[in-house]
């Protein structure tokens, strides 16, 4: 995956910096920005002049916010935040280890052990849907075959697809987009993808960077992840399989409708290379995975 870099604490607002060392009890000496990431947050491992270290996430973002609140449920401990003008700042402790670079094979044990573990979250207040949020999202496949009020598909009419999907019934399946998946009530993280999981010394993943607060089917989450998983070669039905085997495989086929027409939409846009290095890969897999499932 291309990384793109990350804004510094170093270059944020004086009183930023002042508080941020506050919740670290000690003056910075060091800081570590995280490597990958497609947001204009701060993301960085800072270290004090003792030796303390602490994950600190800062913007004027209500991302961050939501992070605080998503802390009680998932990812790393919550260590501290604070509101500085139109910043959010939350601290955490520092997970040790590495973002996960590329699906290995003996990484899918871990992973299913932690996806499974998402079963188990409880609810948070401040929730909404995410069905309803990506509803803005939606309409590539229902305007390409000339049902739907989109304009701006221009750039991909006639384009081939990459899989032997009729554009109708790509367009059939993304028009029910809200009755598959509204009645959905887990807690959905919205963002699962490789670099979005520490690896641990001893192998087990821990995934973070929690910033929506949004609930979906349960098996929404594993529906993102999978074709991040297939672009490293391995099977997204058997992730789904191993860890949501009950998922409804008609909702699921609307949802994979859904993800896919928003990435072929986006991807050949002007924007970020990283960003749109990512949505081709995933939309491309999104598309395979489905054309496997509806010849099955």
């Amino acid at each position: 995956m291309v990384e793109q870099s990350r804004p510094r604490l170093a270059d944020a607002p004086s009183a930023v910096q002042t508080e941020v060392e506050a919740l670290l009890g000690e003056r910075v000496v060091a800081e570590h920005p995280a490597g990958a990431g497609f947001t204009s947050s701060i993301a960085s491992v800072i270290v004090g002049a003792r030796g303390r270290r602490l994950f600190v996430k800062a913007a004027p973002d209500a991302s961050v916010r939501n992070g605080v609140v998503l802390a009680a449920v998932g990812g790393p401990r919550l260590v501290g935040s604070a509101t500085v003008g139109a910043w959010e700042i939350a601290a955490y402790e520092v997970v040790d280890g590495s973002p996960v670079a590329r699906w290995e094979a003996a990484n899918l044990p871990p992973l299913v052990a932690a996806l499974r573990d998402l079963r188990r979250l409880s609810p948070v207040r401040g929730t909404s849907r995410f069905s309803e949020a990506f509803v803005p999202l939606l309409g590539t496949w229902q305007a390409l075959h000339g049902v739907g009020l989109r304009s701006d598909v221009d750039h991909v009419r006639g384009k081939p697809l990459p899989v032997d999907i009729p554009l109708a019934r790509l367009a059939e399946l993304e028009s029910r987009w809200l009755p598959a998946l509204e009645s959905g009530t887990a807690l959905h993280h919205g963002d699962l993808r490789r670099d979005n999981f520490i690896r641990r010394p001893d192998g087990a993943l821990v995934i973070v960077d929690w910033t929506h607060l949004w609930t979906a089917p349960g098996w929404m989450d594993v529906v993102r992840l999978a074709p991040d998983v297939a672009a490293c070669g391995h099977d997204p039905e058997w992730l789904l399989r191993s860890v949501w085997p009950d998922a409804p495989a008609d909702a699921v086929n609307v949802a994979l409708a859904g993800l896919a027409g928003r990435a072929w939409r986006e991807w050949p846009l002007p924007g970020p290379a990283a960003l749109r290095h990512m949505q081709q890969e995933q939309g491309l897999n999104t598309l395979r995975w489905l054309a496997q499932r509806l010849v099955e």
